[in-house]
């Protein structure tokens, strides 16, 4: 995972490529013809009122079209963000250097939302979803996106059979995470070598449940690191990672997804 590429800001003229939601292939480009950046009303208001402004005061949104240059695939995504202004230092024609001004952009919305991390194939459906929609809220809210993530912990809990209820005095009561977490490995053996892991997802979920949330950008991808590593675990098994290894050794190289 490049963490650097979701925090760069680029150019409408640099050859920005993201992974593809659809293919999973870095493979995602920049349509220049489909590239829209218009001033936020704080930037027109300076402009048409202000005696003296810089070109750094300056804020944008944009909304432009990427397209998978992978042939067999070609999907379509929008993507959306905010864009500044800075200066790089160019020479001139005669060849002294000086200031010139570029517009800059950073993402903040995919659609449909790239996935930071591959899932299996083999992950249940109510633990994929909540992954994607972590996905589709990590440069946004990535609070939100963390507690996502420990929803999915919930989730994966169940479809082992870790119970979600006690029954005490007659009544149900609701198990913590953590009380689940604990009797994780009276399921299943795995569950039980990867409880360091489904802690550090609660603890970072947790995190991103409070109202004046810390979380950061780098504590959602801390938590999909994780949760990666625990699904490859879980539903992938030996053989297919076996299977995948051949494939790649006698292409000798990337193979087509």
């Amino acid at each position: 995972m490049d963490r650097q590429l979701y925090k760069r800001y680029f150019k409408q003229t640099d050859n920005v490529t993201f992974p593809c939601p659809s293919c999973t292939n870095l493979s995602l480009k920049l349509n220049k013809d489909k590239f829209f950046a218009e001033d936020t009303a704080s930037s027109k208001k300076m402009k048409a009122d202000d005696d003296y402004w810089e070109p750094e005061w300056l804020t944008s949104v944009f909304t432009t079209v990427l397209i998978c240059n992978n042939s067999d695939c070609a999907e379509s995504v929008i993507c959306s963000g905010i864009g500044s202004v800075d200066w790089e230092p160019e020479p001139n024609e005669h060849g002294e250097m000086e200031q010139q001004y570029y517009s800059y952009y950073l993402p903040k919305i995919f659609i449909p939302t790239i996935h930071f991390f591959n899932i299996p194939e083999k992950c249940p459906d109510n633990v994929k979803s909540l992954l994607i929609e972590a996905f589709s809220l990590t440069l946004q809210s990535p609070g939100s996106a963390a507690n996502k993530v420990r929803a999915a912990i919930e989730n994966i809990l169940t479809e082992y059979g870790v119970p979600r209820y006690s029954r005490k005095n007659g009544k149900n009561n609701r198990l913590t995470l953590d009380s689940r977490i604990a009797k994780a490995k009276d399921k299943n053996a795995v569950l039980g070598e990867l409880e360091n892991i489904l802690y550090a997802i609660k603890w970072l979920g947790n995190a991103g449940s409070h109202a004046n949330s810390e979380i950061l950008q780098d504590d959602v991808f801390d938590a999909y690191e994780l949760m990666s590593h625990l699904l490859s675990e879980l539903y992938h098994s030996k053989a297919d990672i076996n299977k995948l290894a051949k494939a790649i050794r006698k292409k000798k190289g990337p193979i087509k997804k």
